[in-house]
This record gives C-alpha cells, sequence and structure tokens, in this order.
C-alpha cells in the first residue's frame, strides 16, 4: 500500500512537472510572438505634413519606412483609408486545394496516395492558413513589403513579423522572397526574443567572426536568413530597388492629409458659426480712462465668465463694442472641399465610392467594381501567397515522393453564392470535386477527415433518411414499391386501368380507359 501511495505521488510529480513545462515552453512562445515590451516595433515615426509626403514620394527607395509609418497612422486616423484597407483583406474566402503534380519521371498514381494527402493536409492544417494569409495580405498593403521569419515546435507553427528597416529583400528563389536582416541595428536587450537563428548570427557580428568568403553574410553586417524567412511584396521591381517597396496604396497618403485638413476647417468653421461675444464695457471719465480700478473690473468679469454658457465668451473693455457677428466669417465652400476631397480619395484608391454609401447612378458600377478588386487580388496575392506554401509543402516527406502544390479558389465573399454555382455547374463537366468542396469551405482535412468520419464511424446515411416526396421518388419506386417507403395515393383504392402508365394520351379528351402511346414508356 505504501509503495502504491509512492508510485501516485510519483506519477503526480511527473505531472505536475510535465505541465510547467509545457506552460514555460508556452510562455516562451507567446513572448516571441507578443512583444510586450514593443521590441519589434518599427522605429520610424509618421509624418503630418503634405509637403513631407510628397518629397519622400519623389524618392520612394530611400523613404519607403517613413511611407510604412505614415500608411500605418492613416489607418488609424482616417475611416476611408482603414475601410478599404478592411474591405480588400475581407475579399477573398482564403479557401484552398490540394492536387498532387505528377511529371519528373512521375507518371502514376500510386496506391498510397491517400496517405500523402492526409500528411500534406495535416501539414497545412499547422501552418493555420486562414489565420494567416488575411495578416499576411493587411500587412503588405499597409506596409508595401513585410519581412516574416517562422517559428515551429511540436505544438504548432507561427510567424514573427521584423521591422523593414531591418530588413531588405535579396534574392526571388521560386517565386518567393528571401532577406538579409542588418545585424548592426539588433539589439542586446532584443536578444533573449530573437530566434535562434538571428541569435547566432548577433553572436558572430560582435565576436568579429565573419570571414570574407562566408556565403551567408553581404558587407560584413547583412545576414541572409535561411529558408525560414521569407517577405511579401507587390512590386515586382522590388530586387532592383534596393530590396524595398512601398504599398500600392502609398499614393493616397498626400490626399488624405489634405483631407484631414478640410475636416478640420470644418471644425472651426462651426466654432465661428456659434460662438457669442458679450462686450462689458467700463464705464471712464471724459478723458476716456476706466473709472473703476483694475481689481474691482476683474471681479465683474470674472463673475459674468463664470455663469455663460459654452460658446459664449465675455470681454470686459473700455472701448465701445457693442456686437461682433462671427457667422459666416468661416470658408463657406468648405463642405465641398471635403466632398471633393472625399471623391479624389477613393479614386486614388482605385475603389468606387458607392461600395461606401457614396451616391450611384446604377448598381452595375457597385458590382463591376466588387470584380474588379477580385481580379486584382486574384492576380497578385494569390500567385504570392500560393508560391511560399508550394515552397512548404516541398519540405512534407511522402512516400510516393510526388510533389503536392496548393491552389487558392478564386471565390470573392461578394459574389460568394455565384461562385459557389459555378464550381458546381462544372461537376456536370467532370469538374473537380475537391475544388467544389473547398469552394464550400472544406478544408483538405476536413474533407479527408470529416467525410470519412460520416460515413464509416456515424453511417450518416442511416441517420439523415431523406423524406419521401416527389421530388425524391420515382413514379415507378411510387406505384410498386421497389424502393425503401412505398407512398400510397390518397385515392390508391380506386380501380384506375392508366395507374403506372406515362406519356401523352392519344385523345384530347381522355379518360380513365384512354390507351397511353406505346413509346412513350
Amino acid at each position: 500500500m505504501a509503495n502504491r501511495r509512492r508510485n501516485m505521488r510519483g506519477k503526480r510529480r511527473t505531472y505536475e512537472r510535465n505541465i510547467a513545462a509545457i506552460r514555460r515552453r508556452n510562455a516562451e512562445y507567446a513572448s516571441v510572438l507578443a512583444d510586450p515590451k514593443s521590441r519589434f516595433k518599427p522605429s520610424t515615426s509618421a509624418v503630418i505634413e503634405k509637403s513631407n509626403i510628397k518629397s519622400y514620394l519623389q524618392r520612394p527607395a530611400d523613404n519607403f519606412a517613413q511611407i510604412a509609418a505614415t500608411l500605418r497612422q492613416a489607418y488609424l486616423n482616417s475611416g476611408i483609408v482603414s475601410g478599404v484597407i478592411d474591405y480588400y483583406v475581407a475579399h477573398p474566402t482564403y479557401n484552398y486545394s490540394i492536387y498532387p503534380v505528377l511529371g519528373n519521371k512521375q507518371y502514376a498514381i500510386g496506391n498510397n496516395m491517400q496517405e500523402d494527402y492526409i500528411d500534406v493536409a495535416y501539414q497545412l492544417n499547422l501552418l493555420n492558413i486562414n489565420y494567416w494569409a488575411p495578416k499576411f495580405f493587411k500587412d503588405t498593403l499597409l506596409d508595401g513589403v513585410t519581412f516574416y521569419i517562422k517559428i515551429e515546435d511540436s505544438t504548432g507553427i507561427a510567424y514573427m513579423k521584423l521591422p523593414p528597416e531591418w530588413c531588405r529583400i535579396s534574392n526571388l528563389e521560386n517565386g518567393v522572397y528571401r532577406f538579409r536582416v542588418d545585424v548592426s541595428k539588433l539589439k542586446q536587450e532584443q536578444y533573449d526574443e530573437l530566434p535562434n537563428e538571428l541569435q547566432q548570427a548577433f553572436d558572430k557580428y560582435h565576436d568579429n567572426s565573419i570571414s570574407d568568403d562566408d556565403q551567408d553574410w553581404y558587407d560584413r553586417k547583412w545576414y541572409m536568413v535561411s529558408d525560414d524567412g521569407f517577405a511579401f511584396t507587390f512590386d515586382h521591381n522590388a530586387i532592383s530597388n534596393g530590396g524595398v517597396a512601398i504599398s500600392p496604396f502609398a499614393s493616397v497618403l498626400a490626399d488624405s492629409l489634405s483631407l484631414d485638413a478640410a475636416k478640420d476647417n470644418i471644425d472651426i468653421k462651426d466654432k465661428l458659426d456659434t460662438i457669442r461675444i458679450i462686450h462689458s464695457k467700463l464705464p471712464t471719465d471724459s478723458n476716456g480712462a476706466p473709472t473703476l480700478d483694475l481689481k474691482t473690473a476683474r471681479n465683474f468679469d470674472d463673475q459674468m465668465r463664470s455663469r455663460l454658457p459654452d460658446g459664449v465668451v465675455s470681454i470686459t473693455s473700455p472701448s465701445s463694442l457693442d456686437n461682433v457677428p462671427l457667422k459666416g466669417s468661416g470658408n463657406e465652400g468648405v463642405y465641398d472641399t471635403v466632398n471633393n476631397g472625399l471623391e479624389q480619395l477613393f479614386y486614388d484608391l482605385g475603389i468606387s465610392s458607392s461600395l461606401f454609401g457614396g451616391k450611384t447612378t446604377s448598381s452595375n458600377i457597385v458590382k463591376e467594381s466588387v470584380k474588379k478588386d477580385s481580379n486584382w487580388i486574384y492576380t497578385n496575392l494569390f500567385p504570392m501567397l500560393e508560391a511560399y506554401y508550394n515552397f512548404e509543402l516541398s519540405q512534407v516527406k511522402t512516400k510516393s515522393k510526388i510533389p503536392w502544390n496548393l491552389k487558392f479558389i478564386r471565390e470573392s465573399n461578394f459574389t460568394l453564392k455565384e461562385d459557389i454555382a459555378n464550381y458546381k455547374d462544372q461537376l456536370s463537366y467532370g469538374g473537380s470535386r475537391l475544388d467544389y468542396l473547398a469552394s464550400v469551405g472544406f478544408t483538405p482535412d476536413q474533407i479527408i477527415s470529416q467525410l470519412t468520419f460520416e460515413q464509416q464511424a456515424l453511417d450518416i446515411d442511416s441517420i439523415m433518411v431523406v423524406k419521401p416526396t416527389s421530388n425524391t421518388i420515382s413514379s415507378k419506386e411510387s406505384s410498386t414499391g421497389s424502393g425503401k417507403t412505398v407512398v400510397k395515393s390518397p385515392n390508391g383504392n380506386i380501380n384506375n386501368p392508366n395507374k403506372g402508365n406515362v406519356g401523352r394520351p392519344e385523345t384530347d379528351n381522355p379518360t380513365d380507359d384512354t390507351d397511353r402511346l406505346n413509346d412513350a414508356a
């Protein structure tokens, strides 16, 4: 009995140590991604002057960090900029399908391909595409170019985003951008939160142990990140521009600042239109000098000011001043200026203002705008994401050694019903069932796991029995009872010689005894 208690205590201690280790690992894992001290936050500040942003846009490669910081600030301050960015990010469904790539002396589908499919689907499940793909899209729209390092352990996969000031794109490898990190910009306080790869690079840089022929280094401070690092950008000239890029929405910044200034003018005009001035004239002698002493005049002025409502200003002076109307003294065209600025802002963004409640003369304008935006995403975003995820799939070891590719389903949340109907119609011509299942939201691991579970474990067909209606049974099943369910007519007891016959009667005035056409059966 004593041995049993000791064994139970030992098992309990082992369990508690394992739990503590898991919590410790998760805490370290979370600290890397959460960055509670903002040590990996971009250090560049946004600009607030229109003249500055115009000068930055003249040399975008030299000022890409300032442009990105200003656009991030505009996302926080401008409802239009944030609305358009969120609109683009919410456009695609991010549904995807996978398929084997035959070729390169691989010409047949093997018997173990189902196991390969399961392995590939499991890896994609760890990558959590439906969470990370929208984040990649949003960050790249704001920054113009984004840099990530994959962090992986036995519990899952996540990504650390590095500040753009540290990094530069170095090359393009099978459609995936790779990058370098300026190790001289890394600080000792960031060391513990860096991935192991960058910690080793940090140590090597500060030990002055970098040789001239080291292929992982450039100019003795730029470290070439391994395949765990990758970059995203919509600018195909990024490499020739020094490894940097700006957002496709960068041109909107100048007009966004102008619109903010126009809105500030509205506030000034509204204040001028509503403010009122009350003048208290001090008594004066024949020479115009006040007859009240300064202390008494100040007391009168303080008493009046303390009892005035908001929007009313008191002035106490010996000069003659009866009424100063400020209504209309502001810019009367300020509202037109704001409206014109809004239209220009939407024009710069390439978005129809009708999508956000603007005036329109036809609903087709909105529909065509949605299609245009969808095509931009399908052309620019999906190939970039597919290239990265296909690289990740190339690292999955399968039994057949046949490579697998991922394909994002070309569909939008704004035209979802039509897009699903398109994939459904393709089934009639031999189209892919996997693409159809993906279009309705099934991930590859769901397809193999959920559908197999339903059929083999639950025997769901025996649970979800189709109700017998005129749409679910044939006339033969109804008359002969060959189906599982026999549906009887309310007049089944009436002797009908033509019961079960089909086809058009030979006469235009048929009766119960009318013969049917023989070739109609």
